[in-house]
């Protein structure tokens, strides 16, 4: 494959005409004829109808134009990116966060610190725990934002990363009330055996949110009375989920605190069962891009308050 023959294919779509797109790509005839010819041999199949006049292309054709348009794209940009000064490459931050951190943490966080620095482009990925472990390991991020879990320390809690608490949090047990305005709630926690059922609103296996919660249950309630009734990566849809009265689930505080003021939701357990969780933002030790370096020292200021 030569780009060459892709940029002549999309000449030749736009002239319909062999002399015509020749010209234009400054070629000869004979030379833009053997271009064509060779991309029709790597496609193992005719790719134009050629008239007398206009050359059309086939069915086979259009899709191979479809595909050159966003290759050619695709490529074009990627040269121009790289065309750029490398200063102007350098003033963009990378950071992978879980989905309910980047609405109700991040912004705050960075808001601080985009304030105290020359103005750069901040890229946000919500991705799940361990695509965002990896993503920090294989360099392809500059910092991950998530909530604190064990299974996290074992991969990147050593010498070759570092930490700074940011925040804190807690899992509440949430369901809507019994009736409109009503303090008691519609699906309790069960504590005993011989409690009922009750419908389970569940985190994603892949989120820290999930994870957290299901090493904490165990010693809060009933867990085989836990039905699972609906399942989500986004704490969001479950407290949508809640607050219709779909069932019981874990929340954050920071997300349910107003519907806890309101009544819309109400507690279905103890406060002193509240699952408690810090908040972190990591960082690569050997990450010598500067302005990583420099939004680091900023988050440092902002952790110490």
């Amino acid at each position: 494959m030569d780009i060459k023959w892709l940029e002549d294919f999309v000449a030749l779509s736009k002239s319909r005409n062999l002399f015509q797109a020749a010209e234009a790509r400054n070629v000869t005839h004979p030379a833009f004829g053997r271009r064509i010819k060779a991309l029709e041999e790597w496609a193992g199949v005719p790719l134009v109808e050629r008239g007398h006049q206009v050359s059309t292309l086939n069915a086979a054709g259009r899709s191979v134009l479809a595909a050159a348009i966003d290759v050619l794209d695709i490529l074009h940009e990627t040269r121009e990116t790289l065309q750029k000064p490398e200063q102007e490459r350098a003033r963009k931050i990378t950071i992978a966060s879980g989905k309910t951190l980047a609405h109700s943490v991040l912004p705050g966080l960075m808001a601080g610190v985009q304030r105290s620095l020359p103005a750069f482009q901040l890229k946000v990925i919500t991705t799940t725990l361990n695509y965002g472990v990896d993503m920090l390991e294989d360099g392809e991020v500059d910092f991950l934002l998530c909530h604190a879990h064990e299974p996290l320390y074992a991969k990147i809690d050593n010498p070759n990363y570092r930490y700074r608490r940011v925040g804190a949090d807690k899992l509440v047990a949430v369901s809507a009330p019994v009736a409109p305005g009503g303090r008691h709630p519609r699906h309790a926690v069960p504590k005993l055996a011989s409690d009922p059922p009750v419908p389970f609103l569940a985190y994603a296996d892949s989120m820290s949110l999930g994870r957290i919660l299901h090493d904490k249950l165990r010693g809060l309630c009933e867990v085989p009375l836990l039905q699972t009734t609906y399942e989500s990566d986004l704490a969001d849809a479950l407290h949508a989920m809640a607050r219709q009265g779909f069932g019981l689930a874990w929340l954050p505080h920071t997300l349910v605190e107003p519907d806890l003021r309101n009544g819309s939701l109400v507690r279905a357990d103890g406060a002193r069962n509240d699952i408690h969780m810090e908040i972190r933002l990591y960082q690569s030790v050997g990450n010598a891009k500067p302005l990583a370096r420099e939004v680091w020292s900023r988050i440092e200021a902002y952790a110490a308050k």
